[in-house]
């Protein structure tokens, strides 16, 4: 009676001891995730280009090239803790050129370029080392006006962009040669731009009061 009595409590307690580590694996599990830490508490955010470097985009299908020495931008990303690394921020608002300062083109041509209006660029964190998160950009519209040898050149540049990363310790957010980007029209552009070419961007944009993006 004793020896069945033991063993049970022995199963009892084995059970118990089972289900607290399943408990507890399941708890660090739901835990994990992506925690954005921004110092302004609207959870606003502003950057512009590094000094001394400039955004290109480049119609891979043609081969030109415009680079752009000026592209404020602005957004969003709330603190908080996230279990998907997509849309941990927002970019808002951004412009590449100005009239007083256009983007340089090839064939002595110039241009200036903005978020197309109601459009809304998310930064989406895939992967996390050292301090340094790296992902993509997606939901990018952006309206292309030109001035070249035939005239006001516009033009639609849509999709994603590859090879992002952003460095906690510097506040950087940095594009490398990312791909992902199509033309979705084109009218005027001298055969710099043409509809359902690809393009790809490179940039590196240092945000004023930098956030802190992490995974655990």
């Amino acid at each position: 009676m004793r020896k069945t009595l033991s063993r049970a409590l022995f199963a009892t307690t084995v059970a118990a001891a089972a289900l607290g580590l399943a408990a507890t694996s399941a708890s660090a599990t739901a835990l994990a995730g992506w925690t954005v830490t921004n110092p302004n508490a609207n959870g606003s955010f502003t950057a512009a280009l590094k000094t001394g470097t400039v955004a290109t985009l480049v119609d891979t299908t043609t081969g030109q090239q415009v680079d752009c020495s000026v592209s404020p931008a602005s957004g969003t990303a709330p603190s908080g803790t996230y279990s998907s690394g997509v849309g941990l921020a927002k970019i808002t608002s951004v412009t590449w050129g100005s009239a007083a300062s256009p983007c340089p083109g090839p064939l002595g041509s110039s241009f200036t370029a903005a978020l197309a209006p109601g459009a809304v660029i998310s930064i989406d964190a895939s992967s996390y080392s050292g301090g340094v998160s790296s992902g993509s950009l997606t939901g990018v519209k952006v309206n292309l006006t030109g001035d070249t040898i035939l005239g006001v050149c516009t033009a639609v540049i849509s999709g994603s962009v590859s090879n992002v990363t952003y460095n906690n310790a510097t506040g950087e957010l940095d594009i490398n040669n990312g791909s992902g980007l199509k033309v979705e029209s084109a009218n005027n552009c001298a055969g710099l731009l043409n509809k359902d070419d690809l393009a790809t961007f490179d940039a590196t944009y240092k945000v004023t009061n930098p956030i802190s993006i992490t995974y655990s």
